[in-house]
């Protein structure tokens, strides 16, 4: 579903292929941390603060999408030279890695926000790099799992033709959205997220 996703933004002209591999690259070492420590730490307590993020996060792209003008990006943006960028990029993909494999959350969830936040990547674009980078983490992750046996071929083939169809149909919509209104219904998306990830079932380590 994130490579179909991915190929649609590429197409789109929606993809910074660059900022997706430094943020894949942090994705994977946070997803490796985030494993050691997922059962080390309390999860109920960072997933609260999780939340918080995503309430404020939100809140900021909303009122970012109600007086922007063609990409929205305003305030400080932590990307002065290559280096800071790299550095950003690397550390919000980090982030994004931890918080997936300690909570069970997508890693757009951070990516997105921080990029267009942090960074003032334009959020059509921001989109498009969170999908490029999380590709190469879900294909390898679906590899582990198919080796323990756990990849239903069946299910993962209709699953993945649903979500063939979705990306399609979610990135030509997208492409037809303004700048604005997809920022208002980002920032929506995470205070919807925040409230579910608040309710969320205690696991096993907490």
């Amino acid at each position: 579903m994130s490579l179909a996703g991915t190929l649609m933004y590429w197409h789109l002209n929606h993809i910074d292929w660059l900022l997706s591999v430094e943020l894949a690259i942090g994705g994977m070492i946070g997803a490796m941390i985030g494993a050691r420590i997922a059962c080390a730490i309390n999860s109920r307590t960072l997933r609260l603060l999780f939340c918080a993020f995503l309430v404020l996060a939100g809140g900021r792209m909303i009122v970012a999408g109600l007086g922007q003008g063609a990409n929205g990006v305003s305030g400080a943006c932590f990307h002065n030279n290559a280096a800071v960028s790299i550095m950003f990029a690397v550390l919000i993909g980090v982030a994004s890695g931890v918080l997936s494999a300690v909570l069970g959350v997508g890693g757009g969830v951070v990516m997105v926000p921080a990029m267009v936040l942090l960074m003032c990547i334009p959020q059509k674009t921001a989109q498009g790099v969170s999908l490029a980078a999380i590709t190469p983490t879900a294909f390898t992750g679906m590899l582990a799992h198919r080796k323990m046996g756990n990849v239903d071929p069946r299910v993962a083939t209709w699953v993945g033709l649903g979500g063939l169809a979705g990306a399609v149909t979610g990135a030509t919509a997208m492409n037809g959205l303004a700048p604005g209104a997809l920022k208002l219904v980002f920032g929506a998306f995470l205070v919807i997220m925040s409230a579910m990830l608040a309710i969320k079932r205690q696991s096993k380590c907490d």
